[in-house]
């Protein structure tokens, strides 16, 4: 049996996806016209310090209904998005939606086989919420005096 959402429910989704795409579009806009120190201010996480980015545990953050929702809306748009979900949109997105407990956005780097890549990820309330992905990643230092706004 196919079990589909009730009009009312159906509707009340809508605002969320509508706000979701729009921290997208935001979140492009900024990543192609300014500086990743700026980007992350904007949309309310700030790159992190070293000391930041390095004292950060592995746990569990809880989340409100509202911030899961958000999160799993903006995860949605992303997927969908011409623009990709990289590491980076993603945190930034998420970074925006959960702006009211002050995360942190950090960048890291990593070589394998030769290859230098990139990660980014966020930490709130000093969680890591990408342990797993981050771990084989040293986090840089791009504080607000290393690279020009």
């Amino acid at each position: 049996m196919i079990r589909v959402p009730s009009a009312a429910r159906w509707f009340g989704r809508v605002p969320v996806a509508l706000g979701a795409a729009g921290t997208v579009v935001v979140v492009e806009a900024l990543l192609r016209t300014t500086r990743l120190p700026r980007t992350a201010r904007v949309m309310g996480a700030p790159l992190a310090s070293a000391q930041e980015a390095s004292a950060a545990p592995v746990a569990a953050l809880r989340l409100t209904a509202a911030e899961a929702r958000r999160l799993r809306a903006v995860g949605r748009v992303l997927r969908l998005s011409p623009f990709g979900s990289t590491c980076l949109r993603r945190a930034l997105c998420a970074g925006h939606v959960l702006r009211g407990r002050d995360p942190r956005l950090v960048v890291g780097v990593a070589k394998h086989d030769g290859v230098v890549s990139a990660h980014a990820w966020l930490v709130v309330d000093g969680v890591n919420l990408d342990p797993d992905g981050s771990a084989d990643f040293l986090p840089l230092s791009l504080g607000e005096g290393a690279v020009p706004a």
